[in-house]
């Protein structure tokens, strides 16, 4: 009698044993069913998500192309200009996921690439307004950050020598930890002001807004007047006439300026002198200023279900046709 208990006994122990075991495997294989199906989602998405970040951005193409077709000059009036605040985006089975963006001049910052210049006139020009644009950041002191400017000339230039007060080359870099050198070339992204010496990330926040990186030209990047924000206008030029600059700031997205001529000769709006800083920088003003527009940046956002994912694109327009000469994204 004991043997057959003991026997049941050791028949129910392996009976509960079997279906533990059957569950655990159950739950596993749950799981791994689960995680498979939502790995397939998120990539059903994220390609999803893509192909419209690409539609998006061949979009943007057309309208610049329609806007040069329409204007002569780019303001904030413009059809590019208008922001999309948020679109449903889908398929022929409906609505799955939402777009917005907006586009931005990228001429109407100042061009941190034009510090790279060796003409050492605009040299002198490039510099004074770049330390102007510091003491315009607002809600920011710029007093303890004088020679920025000749610290990012020297990141540019192709030589290894300081370049005055500020400056900083090799020999800067090579004692940090980690060490690095200087880049001796011109900035691709803005982001690279934080290896510079001299700028800490309170000053990149405040500059971040006001500044872009473009290619480098033997002329510098002009600025675009009638985009450009109020602390950028504000560094044009010493000694500006500030009531035409508010009159300026407020008829331009209506009425923006047709030739640069309009703000340095008599009148309402002319708020900058002809010769920033008298004759000394032998640089005419008129030479750094437009009203039209090469560069363009759009920032689009598109989610998919659970994904999102944020796409910065460059568009070069000097040609007549836009092309994308930089995009990143990141994603969420």
């Amino acid at each position: 009698m004991n043997h057959r208990r003991q026997q049941r006994g050791i028949a129910l122990i392996t009976a509960i044993f079997v279906v533990a075991l059957a569950s655990i495997a159950a739950v596993a294989m749950f799981e791994a069913t689960a995680i498979a199906v939502r790995r397939t989602t998120f990539l059903s998405e994220s390609e999803a998500e893509w192909w419209f970040a690409d539609g998006i951005e061949s979009w943007v193409k057309e309208v610049l192309i329609l806007d040069q077709q329409q204007n002569q000059t780019d303001g904030l009036g413009d059809l590019w200009a208008q922001p999309v605040p948020g679109l449903p985006i889908g398929d022929e089975k409906g609505n799955i996921g939402n777009a917005s963006g907006y586009i931005e001049d990228l001429q109407g910052r100042f061009n941190l690439n034009n510090l790279g210049t060796t003409n050492p006139q605009q040299l002198q020009l490039y510099l004074s307004q770049f330390q102007r644009l510091l003491d315009n950041l607002p809600n920011f002191d710029a007093s303890d950050y004088r020679g920025v400017g000749t610290a990012i000339h020297d990141w540019i230039d192709a030589d290894s020598e300081p370049s005055g007060p500020g400056g900083a080359e090799d020999v800067d870099y090579l004692s940090l930890d980690p060490p690095y050198r200087a880049a001796n070339q011109p900035l691709h992204s803005t982001s690279e002001l934080l290896l510079i010496k001299g700028v800490t990330p309170q000053l990149f926040n405040a500059l971040a807004p006001y500044v872009t990186a473009l290619p480098a030209t033997a002329t510098g990047t002009p600025i675009n007047v009638n985009t450009a924000p109020e602390p950028v206008l504000r560094a044009l030029a010493p000694d500006l006439n500030g009531a035409a600059l508010e009159k300026f700031l407020q008829a331009r997205k209506l009425k923006p300026a047709t030739d640069v001529a309009q703000l340095l000769t008599t009148g309402d709006y002319a708020f900058l002198p002809a010769t920033p800083g008298g004759t000394a920088t032998g640089v005419s003003l008129k030479s750094e200023l437009a009203v039209k527009t090469s560069y363009f940046e759009l920032h689009a956002e598109i989610s998919v279900g659970s994904g999102r994912l944020r796409l910065y694109s460059v568009y070069d327009r000097s040609g007549g046709t836009p092309i994308v000469i930089a995009h990143s994204t990141n994603t969420d």
